[in-house]
């Protein structure tokens, strides 16, 4: 088969592999892993450019016993957006965050210092899907591929590049990376090359593939649609069907595709971009990887391609789990439900179930004055988030909160914040609270603060100012929420709580 791309071209978009840093290099691509030296008490700053909806993860692994890194990610105006610096301490210093995607097109930076002033050798890794290169292979050696199924016979060619023909009706071929890991949480991206046919095409991208009967699959059309799709004992069941989105460019041939799977969510990515999310409901399983194609429906045609480049991303795990988040940026609500998903903090499939764009609550005396929020409306498991200003006249220690699990004016539980820095969640048993979260911080400057909690049967974590504040076990209830005023003196105290939101997680 005659080549479908030109080396130089080729050469140009492959993703950058390990590297040293020089100290004039300090942009970076997404894909890259770079090795550097840190002084103590030095920071270095790399800056990258990247598009709205951009899911990467960032790692900074410790080289030398003498580093303990940490790391800031910063938008063009220096405001921060993320950090870390130990996602599992003892056990280790390495810094990571996990698929985030970014909410704005930006040049950002990321700021790598010694925490108290350490310093040492490290590797920088700026990642696509989850934070653990698994493979990077941009050889895409024949005898690494199988046709695990194809109703056609497909001319498969490796002349400078993997490519495929196949011809027919409606033709369908799953090809499997033998070399490439089975895993149940991945990402998997695969660089297209000029896909090609005289009418429709479909290609796509394979995960979770047990045998030809049981497998997930993505599928983009020359239309600029794309869908996800389950195959279970032989049987197609549509997960999320045909959907589109801006960032897409129909009839585009050369392109990169993703998709991450987290859990029971998936994400579809276009050019590095969510362009779309689903929710599956069998229980994820770990499978192999790979690319799937299929022929116009009505005119058939020859269909051709190439696959310059498979990139596979893993998660960091701990205890089994992937990283529980340090933070939780704010988003519109059905944004916010995708990313709690994503994280695996809450089921995938639940959609937010009530909003309450604006409401408020005043008083003056000491201690916690409500207001129920839709008090027919019954929760157990549950996120909920709302935006919160409040404004304290007098000396004392005023603040604001949610409650939830109310049942009565004994039984609730409250999350708050006030003033001079106190935040906390407690459950009301009888005449007081019980212990629960409990810290303190710098009195906030700004005047918008952002609240969220997010109950399930087996804990409650509380994220304030988008930053995890505490983790408390749960206790299966139900019942309302509200809004509330929490004086800790007498002062009058008043709260504004806009886009307050609910998603239900109950089944």
């Amino acid at each position: 088969m005659k080549a479908l791309c030109r080396f130089l071209l080729c050469a140009a978009t492959l993703l950058v592999g390990y590297g040293s840093l020089q100290a004039q290099d300090t942009r970076l691509q997404l894909g890259d892993i770079i090795d550097a030296s840190l002084a103590p008490g030095d920071t270095h700053r790399y800056t990258f450019v990247a598009l709205e909806l951009t899911l990467l993860s960032i790692r900074v692994e410790a080289l030398t016993d003498t580093l303990d890194p940490r790391f800031e990610l910063l938008d063009r105006d220096d405001r921060l957006i993320a950090a870390n610096d130990d996602y599992d301490y003892p056990a280790t210093h390495d810094a990571a965050i996990q698929a985030l995607v970014l909410r704005s097109s930006s040049t950002y930076t990321i700021s790598v210092s010694g925490h108290g002033g350490s310093g040492g050798d490290y590797r920088l890794h700026l990642l696509p899907g989850f934070d653990v290169l698994a493979i990077r292979d941009a050889t895409m050696s024949k005898s690494d591929w199988q046709v695990a199924f194809s109703d056609t016979a497909l001319d498969i060619s490796e002349s400078s590049l993997y490519a495929v023909e196949l011809e027919g009706f409606a033709r369908t071929a799953v090809l499997i990376g033998a070399h490439l890991p089975q895993e149940q949480d991945v990402y998997i991206e695969a660089t297209f090359d000029t896909v090609t046919s005289p009418v429709d095409w479909k290609v796509g991208l394979v995960y979770r593939y047990q045998s030809p009967e049981n497998y997930h699959r993505i599928l983009l059309s020359k239309t600029g649609f794309w869908r996800v799709e389950r195959i279970e004992n032989g049987e197609l069941d549509v997960v999320r069907n045909w959907s589109t989105h801006p960032a897409i460019v129909p009839g585009e041939p050369d392109f990169r595709l993703g998709v991450l799977a987290s859990g029971r969510h998936i994400d579809v990515v276009y050019n590095g971009q969510v362009v779309g999310s689903a929710a599956d409901a069998s229980p994820p399983m770990p499978g192999g990887l790979g690319i799937v194609v299929r022929s116009d429906e009505v005119s058939g045609g020859l269909l051709s391609f190439a696959v310059r480049q498979t990139l596979v991303t893993l998660p960091t795990r701990v205890n089994g789990s992937i990283l529980f988040p340090p933070q939780i940026l704010n988003r519109l609500d059905y944004l916010m439900a995708r990313d709690l998903a994503r994280k695996q903090l809450v089921p995938a499939g639940h959609s937010v179930s009530f909003v309450q764009q604006e409401s408020s609550v005043r008083h003056v005396r000491a201690g916690v004055t409500r207001i129920s929020i839709a008090s027919e409306r019954q929760y157990e498991q549950f996120a909920l988030g709302a935006s919160l200003s409040f404004d304290v006249y007098g000396e004392g220690n005023g603040g604001c909160g949610l409650f939830f699990h109310f049942n009565n004016d004994e039984h609730y539980t409250l999350a708050y914040t006030t003033r001079q820095g106190d935040f906390g969640v407690s459950r009301r048993n009888g005449d007081g609270f019980e212990p629960g979260i409990y810290g303190k911080r710098s009195p906030p400057n700004e005047s918008e603060q952002y609240l969220l909690i997010i109950a399930t049967d087996e804990a409650i974590h509380y994220f304030l100012d988008e930053e995890h504040v505490g983790s408390m076990p749960s206790q299966p209830r139900v019942g309302s929420v509200g809004i509330a005023v929490v004086n800790y003196n007498s002062v009058e105290t008043s709260c504004k709580f806009d886009g307050l939101w609910v998603q239900s997680l109950d089944s």
